[in-house]
């Protein structure tokens, strides 16, 4: 049983049938003050509070309960919770058996947050008249948020340090060979002039070449997996692009594909990491190349608004299904036959560590559209040093 907490007018309460008129009316003063006083305190919480009679009215709803429903707190009073708010109505049906329970639920209305909710009775069990539902609500649409981008973060971190692992290792053996290729050349070279000792020679050279792309291939992959905290200087976003297009320039010509960009106005410096943003960018081009395969446009589009300076990358290509796009960013998940599934997330990981953000649109048949949103110098927390004693 609820433990019952006695007021200083518990005391005249317990005499109220035998007080004169005078003193009902000072009674009555000090009832209203101690419900003011309540009220004020209802009000200033951040979680919502609702009491609702057995038949599912709203008896009544604080500040915050009003904020959460949407609606006025004219329309709150008296009205059925399951006319404003139909999915929190349903959540607070609690069987008369039970006294409390706590659930959380996602609502829609007035816009899409998640809530928890903490309901019990209050009041007599068995006369209905005198019983109440009294529910909390408090709004955890943020706190769902930022646990699930920790577990993503995580997650990818997790992979990231595996994927980083086994590329090392694959250095190791790489390295081996190589030593071994030298000796088998240094033997070959004393065979001669003879065609054996030629064609030795030159598959030794061919291994030899195919090793030295290998370890850049794998030096590259680890400078974009390890989780390495970015270099922040003062960076032209619209230079980056450039030299990215560069790096890709033979394979847009085999490919035949035309590239568009517009600059527009001026675009402002950003702060940013060189080449892990250069990384960023080279993955966005190759998935629109391996999009497009043979012909098709690119359109490169840089802009500006308050708070974020914003590459837009739009190809022609393929598109994505819209079963697949909710995956696009899951490490070793591809599209493609080939793909290694590990561009689009460290695409998203460099991002998330330049405070930026990506969103990505596609139609299959019509094309995708990569949006990359760098924040603007201003936008950045800087670290005040601590007044002088």
């Amino acid at each position: 049983m609820m433990k019952r907490y006695f007021s200083p007018l518990d005391k005249v309460l317990s005499r109220i049938d035998g007080l004169d008129s005078q003193n009902l009316s000072i009674l009555v003063r000090r009832l209203e003050r101690e419900r003011d006083l309540m009220e004020t305190v209802l009000h200033t919480l951040r979680e919502g509070v609702i009491v609702l009679s057995e038949d599912g009215s709203i008896d009544y709803a604080n500040s915050a309960a009003v904020q959460l429903l949407g609606v006025s707190i004219e329309e709150v009073t008296g009205a059925e919770l399951r006319r404003i708010s139909p999915d929190i109505a349903k959540a607070l049906e609690l069987p008369v058996q039970v006294e409390a329970l706590t659930r959380e639920i996602e609502v829609t209305y007035p816009e899409s947050r998640v809530l928890r909710l903490h309901l019990a009775h209050v009041g007599s069990m068995t006369d209905s008249e005198n019983t109440r539902r009294v529910a909390v609500l408090s709004d955890v649409t943020k706190e769902r948020v930022q646990t699930e981008d920790r577990i993503e973060s995580e997650r990818i971190d997790s992979i990231v340090a595996l994927a980083a692992g086994v590329a090392h290792e694959i250095g190791n053996p790489l390295n081996a060979i190589g030593l071994h290729l030298q000796v088998l050349q240094r033997a070959a070279a004393k065979l001669g002039d003879s065609a054996e000792a030629k064609k030795v020679r030159e598959a030794a050279e061919v291994c030899q070449g195919e090793i030295k792309r290998l370890d850049g291939i794998v030096r590259d992959f680890l400078g974009a997996v390890r989780p390495t905290k970015p270099n922040l200087v003062d960076t032209d976003l619209v230079a980056v692009v450039a030299e990215t297009m560069n790096l890709l320039q033979d394979q847009l010509k085999q490919l035949g594909i035309r590239v568009s960009v517009d600059v527009g106005s001026e675009i402002p410096l950003i702060l940013a990491d060189r080449n892990q943003v250069k990384q960023a960018l080279f993955n966005v081009m190759k998935n629109s190349l391996e999009a497009l395969d043979r012909g098709g446009d690119i359109f490169v589009n840089f802009s500006t608004d308050d708070e974020w300076v914003i590459l837009a990358v739009k190809d022609t290509g393929v598109g994505i299904p819209a079963d697949k796009l909710t995956r696009v960013f899951d490490a070793y998940y591809s599209t493609k036959a080939s793909g290694g599934g590990l561009g689009m997330m460290i695409l998203l990981k460099i991002l998330r560590a330049h405070g930026g953000t990506v969103d990505i649109e596609s139609t299959p048949n019509v094309g995708t559209t990569v949006t990359l949103r760098f924040p603007l110098k201003h936008r950045r927390v800087r670290t005040l040093d601590a007044p002088k004693a």
